[in-house]
């Protein structure tokens, strides 16, 4: 993933007004995304695109779906934080899946990430766009890229180490509806391990961050299946 450098969050930009609530996740709905989010990195990835990423704040919500993502293959990745081994910054990546990270990119542009894969084992997916679903108030390119996607979404680094599925998360996520295909190119923005073919995106999206594809393929309809 990009490299990052620690900084001071900014105060998360309010820009989204009230919202159509999406519905909340059944205990089945949740059970499936959790087991979805247990899958190795490259999986977990391809499987989030279409659900819907959720933003809570205490009079309102806002949903998104998610078009584009990538995966991060931990320890065994030179691309990934934790390539050299962990510390206090990346510290989520070890916890169980569906813990956020959120870093800051060149000092100004957050990025969310969720851990994926078993406790311990710190695989990561990028979330790199995601559709405002209706009723935001955000222009449909508002989250087309990661740090787009954290300030419209007001996404900082008090989200990070906080778990997707917590009581009165901040931060969670719902099951949404599988696009028809998945495409599959290189990941943006690195230089270790640039060959590997691990963004994943929704090629009928207008949000994604770049088109840049190189396979395509049907995505299962059933996201709690292995």
């Amino acid at each position: 993933m990009p490299p990052s450098r620690d900084a001071t969050p900014p105060r998360p930009t309010r820009s989204c007004g009230p919202s159509r609530h999406p519905p909340r996740s059944s205990p089945a709905a949740e059970a499936r995304l959790r087991s979805l989010l247990s899958r190795a990195a490259a999986e977990a990835a391809r499987g989030l695109i279409g659900c819907i990423l959720v933003r809570r704040w205490p009079d309102h919500e806002v949903g998104a779906r998610i078009v584009e993502a990538e995966a991060y293959l931990g320890s065994g990745d030179p691309a990934a934080h934790v390539f050299r081994g962990r510390t206090p910054r990346t510290a989520p990546l070890f916890g169980p899946p569906g813990t956020v990270y959120v870093y800051v990119v060149y000092g100004m542009h957050h990025c969310l990430n969720l851990a994926v894969d078993g406790p311990g084992v710190p695989g990561c997916v990028l979330v790199r766009a995601a559709e405002p679903l209706p009723g935001s108030d955000l222009a449909p390119d508002a989250l087309r890229g990661p740090g787009k996607l954290c300030r419209g979404l007001g996404i900082d680094t008090r989200l990070s180490g906080r778990h997707l599925f917590e009581e009165d998360a901040p931060l969670t996520l719902r099951e949404g509806g599988p696009p028809r295909r998945v495409a599959v190119s290189r990941r943006v923005g690195i230089r270790q391990a640039a060959e590997r073919r691990l963004r994943f995106f929704d090629p009928g999206s207008a949000a994604v961050s770049r088109r840049r594809a190189v396979i395509s393929f049907r995505t299962g309809q059933q996201r709690g299946k292995p």
